[in-house]
């Protein structure tokens, strides 16, 4: 199994993407984390979802998770009715937010390969070279591969 047969489309978000609409996506696409795409729209980085997570929860609460067990459903909603002021951009500003660089793999490299690279990385995402739309291989899609692999050795 190579790289090619596993890359798939991803979004690919800007420093302008807000709170909402970054959770939106990692929701819809049950995705690890989210592409950022560079000042020229090239795709960069990867931020993760619990980072985009934390976007939509303001730092007074994060800072004293006890308000959050006490704060009712109104509370929430008044909290998450600003959720759309913050964006990417604060995430990629923010210090204690990890931002990974993209990791690109060969679009022929087996899933060995694409495994062990991205192990090496930490990386939950990464882009396959080649092809005029940007392609990608998340980590659940790879452990799936694995996973794959190992049946056929448990089966056989």
């Amino acid at each position: 199994m190579r790289a090619s047969e596993l890359q798939h489309p991803l979004p690919v978000v800007g420093r302008d993407t807000d709170a909402v609409e970054a959770a939106r996506l990692i929701a819809v696409g049950n995705q690890p984390g989210l592409v950022i795409a560079d000042a020229t729209g090239k795709p960069s980085a990867v931020v993760s979802a619990v980072d985009v997570l934390g976007l939509l929860v303001p730092a007074y609460v994060l800072d004293d998770l006890a308000l959050a067990g006490v704060m009712d459903e109104k509370a929430a909603e008044e909290v998450w009715a600003h959720a759309s002021e913050r964006t990417i951009g604060d995430l990629l500003d923010d210090k204690a937010v990890r931002i990974y660089t993209l990791l690109t793999v060969d679009a022929d490299a087996t899933i060995l390969e694409v495994a062990a690279q991205m192990a090496d990385a930490r990386a939950q995402v990464a882009m396959v070279a080649g092809g005029s739309d940007p392609q990608f291989i998340t980590l659940p899609v790879v452990v799936e591969a694995i996973l794959t692999f190992c049946a056929k050795r448990t089966d056989g």
